[in-house]
């Protein structure tokens, strides 16, 4: 199905499953969310007093590219979906999958936990927007990164349609099937791990701004203004 919302608006939702500590913290940011937006108010690029219609639009057509620019860069976290696109953008980054993927099947996108994903206590869901070439980014790497592991494990359960690996009693696995299980779900990479990742490198982000100086930020702001010079026309 084609998300029409996602086309329009450039952005997917994704929902992340968190434990209950990190739900709480995330909720303890939306103060320093505040301040964030009120700092982005405060920028130059945002004032608009003093121009014809023109040169207003023009202005705040460019000051929202700048302001996504900036979340990504983790530079600007005025948001939860700021956070967690700061976050992703590192975790990519890391991982040396900011590149161009090939084409990946629709079964990437299903939701729920992946195949081989490990059993885990995720106490509360957080749903969030991320941008949509992020958002395929992941997808694409998870699918082409795994599509191997992801094979193996497909002709694993067809030798044992009856076992339970995941099962308290491990129903109809042996020891040793039970290895071979787990060493073909260790080379999956999971979208849940991706976007668990993103929202902690994202509190590490936000931390690191609420302890950074007036001043430090203000060069943060005149270094993106270089890179990207404001022009009305």
């Amino acid at each position: 199905m084609i998300d029409l919302r996602a086309i329009l608006t450039g952005e997917i939702t994704v929902t992340v499953a968190v434990t209950l500590d990190t739900r709480r913290e995330l909720d303890g940011l939306k103060p320093f969310f505040e301040k964030e937006r009120i700092r982005a108010k405060q920028h130059p690029m945002a004032v608009t007093s003093g121009l014809n219609r023109r040169e207003a639009d023009a202005r705040r057509g460019q000051w929202n590219e700048r302001k996504k620019e900036m979340r990504r860069r983790g530079t600007l976290i005025d948001s939860l979906n700021a956070l967690v696109t700061a976050g992703l953008c590192q975790e990519l980054d890391q991982r040396g999958w900011n590149r161009p993927w090939d084409p990946f099947p629709h079964q990437a996108r299903a939701q729920g936990r992946s195949p081989g994903s490990p059993s885990g206590v995720w106490h509360e869901p957080v749903t969030i927007r991320l941008p949509t070439d992020l958002v395929n980014t992941v997808y694409a790497a998870c699918w082409h990164t795994s599509k191997d592991a992801l094979a193996q494990l497909d002709e694993w359960k067809q030798r044992h349609p009856k076992a339970r690996p995941n099962h308290t009693t491990r129903q109809n696995c042996t020891e040793a099937d039970l290895a071979h299980y787990r060493q073909i779900c260790s080379t999956i990479t999971h979208r849940g791990n991706i976007w668990r990742a993103a929202v902690l490198r994202g509190i590490h982000t936000a931390h690191r701004l609420q302890t950074t100086t007036p001043d430090a930020q203000a060069q943060t702001h005149t270094t993106l203004d270089t890179i990207c010079p404001f022009d009305a026309d």
